[in-house]
């Protein structure tokens, strides 16, 4: 509770010192977005454009989606910022609790040109936001040790894997792990004990469950696993620092995480934001902050250069992505971890 109410209070002390206690200036966007490498390419790639196309300043509040997601929640009588990005799993937690305002499609024209799943809607069928990108979560196999090519989920199980494969438990990447075994077990989201089963099958093949991307990364730079399921982005950075690796959308579908962008309910500046976020998914656009990034554009119009296409997913495989329930999945997950912690975890045991 105490580390909680910290975050809350480092929360409202960034968004008091970034939007200001007063009146914003009008003809502004304040975002609330990532900072670091993503940023940076939100910034060159879409801000500077925006606002020189427009001449509307956009003020960015830099934090994580959970922490961007509590700034929101600090300020609800009086919002001070207009557009959050976040990880699909936030900003639906964030929707049901009246902190976004769904988002109108006319004036959203690249809502049009995405995927279903990419502009989701509530009950009433209203858009509760946009999807900017997604990062599949496939499999990572070490070419120069695996001699058969790695293709589908079930190769995982293979006998000449013994000892060689990493996995995630449900605290990474929301359970995607557990969930595709799950689904492939005949299991769905309110019932993983097929999943787990099928997971226990594994035997001696399950060596480590790596819960971070850099770990994960080690284990298969240094040879100790010999594939992994990991998500593209880091994935494709393991291979151009030059590991012999592969990384491949398996023949039974990859699901994938999607951030989204999103407009905060009584928003200060909902028409300039508004119009940035129509600016921002517009094909362009996020072709050339997802060009930056080195991941795939939801908006399916984006023209990605022959360089960028080799970092994402094609329109054959994009279709093949698996979207699971996401509410189901917050409501589960912790009780997901402990089934795992319990039944799972052990095996790696030697």
């Amino acid at each position: 509770m105490k580390s909680h109410r910290l975050i809350a209070a480092a929360a409202i002390a960034i968004v008091i010192a970034a939007t200001g206690a007063g009146t914003a200036r009008a003809e502004e966007v304040v975002l609330a977005t990532w900072g670091g490498t993503w940023g940076k390419a939100i910034a060159e790639q879409a801000i500077a454009p925006f606002e020189k196309a427009t001449g509307i300043k956009v003020r960015v509040v830099s934090g994580v989606s959970l922490v961007n997601i509590q700034m929101i929640a600090a300020q609800r009588a009086s919002p001070k910022i207009d557009l959050v990005m976040a990880t699909s799993q936030d900003a639906i937690t964030a929707y049901d609790d009246g902190l976004l305002a769904p988002l109108d499609p006319a004036r959203v024209g690249a809502l049009a040109s995405m995927p279903a799943f990419g502009a989701p809607r509530d009950a009433q069928g209203k858009v509760m936001f946009a999807g900017i990108w997604v990062y599949p979560y496939g499999i990572v196999y070490r070419t120069d040790k695996v001699q058969q090519p790695i293709t589908c989920w079930k190769d995982l199980w293979r006998p000449d894997l013994a000892n060689k494969v990493g996995v995630s438990s449900p605290r990474y990447m929301n359970g995607l792990f557990l969930l595709m075994s799950n689904r492939m077990a005949g299991g769905n989201e309110q019932d993983v004990t097929p999943g787990l089963d099928l997971i226990k099958k594994m035997g001696r093949n399950l060596l480590a469950v790596s819960d971070d991307s850099a770990s994960q990364q080690r284990l298969l730079a240094q040879g100790e696993v010999w594939a992994v399921p990991m998500v593209s982005s880091a994935a494709y950075k393991l291979i151009d620092e030059g590991v012999k690796a592969s990384f491949v959308i398996p023949c039974e579908g990859a699901p994938a995480g999607m951030d989204v962008i999103a407009l905060v309910k009584n928003a200060p500046h909902p028409q300039a934001a508004t119009r940035f976020m129509d600016f921002f998914l517009g094909a362009d656009v996020i072709a050339n902050v997802t060009r930056e990034l080195k991941i795939t554009p939801v908006n399916r119009d984006a023209k990605l250069t022959p360089e960028h296409a080799r970092y994402t997913v094609s329109d054959e495989a994009f279709g093949k992505l698996v979207r699971f329930d996401e509410r189901a999945v917050i409501a589960n997950r912790a009780a997901w971890q402990d089934l795992w912690d319990r039944q799972i975890a052990p095996m790696t045991l030697r």
